[in-house]
């Protein structure tokens, strides 16, 4: 019997165990992770937040998803791999054998160097335990300060001013989602968002906070002074850091598990150790629109990349199909908005072309090479976003297309029909 053990309980973890079991009823499966919870979705975490959303709610496996698949689950942090001896050595002493291994585990909330930058009012959002942390705190203060603009930033931001405190966010970059979003869509959004109330700071980072042991009393509402690099001081009762990322590669160090920011892996999600796979937030991938290596943390990128884990540790080697690095989709109040592939342009390779009315909150815009789209962001109207995905990822001559595909007009029954005709 073959043992695969799984270090990560999330979307590439819990998607991998799935996947094993169906592919082979007599394995032995085992997933260890420093969560108890069972597998839950942390692209809900703002929405657990805001209060839409039960902590039962965000679980995307029934309670009996483990016992029903015969998956043992172990609670406990994993210090070290060591595959020499094919075992994975626990913070408690204890140690788990495997034939086959899957490090999925992941990243966690990249603090920037700023003096003062920690206590118990200071904290991420990565895990539901940090969530639950934030709500507990929110019933206690007023004010709370959001370091980083990408989306985790702004989810957060949105979803604690739904809560009724005041909400200030700073960005260091001069424009909201500086790595997904072009200035006339982020200027969208942002414009959205100051209708709303809340407060946005751009150009400007976190350079020191004057009082590093916390809070000294809720009740006389005195609350922690932020110095920003320009100057500027303010008031903070509570500090989200969304700035980052980094993965969780600390357990394959010295092991002979090839890293760079993450771990390195091939088509196949194996490590340079055999026996050794990794997938999800900590593996670096190639993107398959850039041909880039390098980390790609995104949900629906986990999920693939832990399916193709499973079908090659079972033994049926199957490639992965790529991962792309930038796809978000988010909704402030009433605009939607998604953004994939390259966003920026600025490339003399690239043609860039755009549509809608900005000032309206409608804003298009396709990114190609070659008449290949490339790239592609979608605010206000997001129509078609489905199918210019999948043109992306399929590296679809769309010359015939361009104009259709930009304005909302396109699908693939209308090129079909384009095609018959032109026959």
């Amino acid at each position: 019997m073959v043992r695969h053990l799984i270090i990560g309980n999330s979307a590439a973890g819990i998607t991998a165990a799935e996947i094993l079991r169906r592919l082979d009823g007599r394995a032995g499966i085992t997933v260890v992770s420093d969560e108890a919870e069972p597998a839950y979705s942390r692209c809900l975490l703002p929405d657990f937040l805001a209060g839409r959303k039960t902590g039962a709610d965000l679980r995307i496996r029934p309670a009996d998803f483990y016992a029903g698949n015969r998956i043992d689950r172990v609670s406990g942090r994993v210090l070290r791999v060591d595959p020499r001896s094919r075992q994975v050595l626990l913070e408690n002493g204890g140690c788990l054998d495997y034939d086959r291994l899957l490090i999925a585990t992941g990243a966690r909330s990249a603090f920037p160097p700023v003096p003062g930058l920690s206590g118990p009012n200071v904290t991420g959002l990565r895990t539901l335990a940090d969530a639950r942390k934030i709500v507990q705190l929110a019933g206690n203060v007023r004010r709370v300060l959001v370091v980083g603009a990408g989306f985790v930033g702004l989810e957060t931001a949105y979803a604690l001013y739904n809560r009724g405190l005041e909400v200030t966010v700073v960005e260091k970059m001069p424009q909201i989602l500086p790595g997904q979003f072009d200035a006339t869509a982020a200027g969208i959004l942002q414009r959205d968002m100051h209708a709303e109330g809340m407060r946005i700071i751009l150009g400007a980072g976190i350079k020191e906070v004057l009082t590093p042991s916390g809070f000294l009393n809720f009740f006389n509402k005195s609350a922690q002074g932020v110095l920003l690099d320009n100057g500027d001081r303010l008031k903070a009762d509570l500090i989200v850091v969304a700035a980052g990322i980094r993965p969780n590669v600390e357990l394959v160090q010295d092991t002979g598990i090839s890293t760079g920011r993450g771990i390195t892996v091939d088509q196949f999600m194996r490590t340079s150790v055999p026996g050794v796979y990794a997938a999800g937030d900590v593996a670096e991938t190639e993107d398959v629109v850039t041909g880039r290596v390098g980390l790609t943390p995104i949900w629906p990128n986990a999920v693939s990349q832990g399916k193709t884990a499973a079908w090659n540790m079972a033994g049926q080697p199957r490639p992965c199909s790529g991962s792309l690095g930038m796809q978000n989709a988010v909704e402030f109040r009433e605009i939607p908005s998604i953004a994939m592939g390259i966003t920026q342009g600025g490339d003399p390779g690239l043609e860039v072309v755009t549509a809608g009315q900005p000032g309206q909150n409608v804003y298009r815009k396709l990114v190609l090479r070659d008449n290949v789209i490339v790239g592609m962001i979608l605010v206000g109207d997001i129509s078609g976003a489905g199918v210019i995905g999948a043109l992306i990822r399929k590296h679809a001559d769309v010359r015939k297309f361009k104009d259709d595909i930009l304005r909302g007009r396109f699908n693939y029954g209308y090129m079909l029909a384009e095609m018959r005709n032109a026959g």
